[in-house]
């Protein structure tokens, strides 16, 4: 009879813990699924600014162009000599950019409030 009981104990206690175990796997990917897809966006349209402009010769470029404190010039006459399309690309990038910070910010959230949830859960 006891070792019945003791049993039907650890086999709930598996149980239990196999889905726990699927419920922090579902909050994990609930939580970090939209970083991981701002991510993707971001390597895609990072992709595609390196095709429509050189990042080298921009970084040359503006690193002359900050020596002689004109930086704020030069940004200003980059921009405006630029195609339709790359300044597309520019304001697409910062606001993927822009919900990628707000997305990794709730996936730190969301991994602090786990791991303070399995300490808290922990026998001691």
């Amino acid at each position: 009879m006891r070792e019945e009981i003791n049993n039907n104990h650890l086999h709930h206690k598996t149980l239990r813990q196999r889905i726990m175990r699927r419920i922090y796997l579902l909050f994990m990917v609930r939580n970090l699924s939209p970083f991981a897809f701002d991510c993707v966006l971001i390597v895609v349209a990072v992709f595609f600014v390196t095709v429509f402009v050189s990042v080298h010769d921009v970084l040359s470029n503006f690193t002359t162009a900050a020596s002689g404190s004109n930086a704020l010039m030069f940004s200003l006459s980059a921009v405006s000599g630029t195609k339709l399309q790359t300044k597309l690309l520019l304001v697409a990038l910062g606001v993927v950019g822009f919900f990628a910070v707000r997305h990794l910010k709730q996936a730190v959230r969301a991994v602090r409030t786990l791991r303070e949830q399995k300490s808290e859960s922990k026998p001691l």
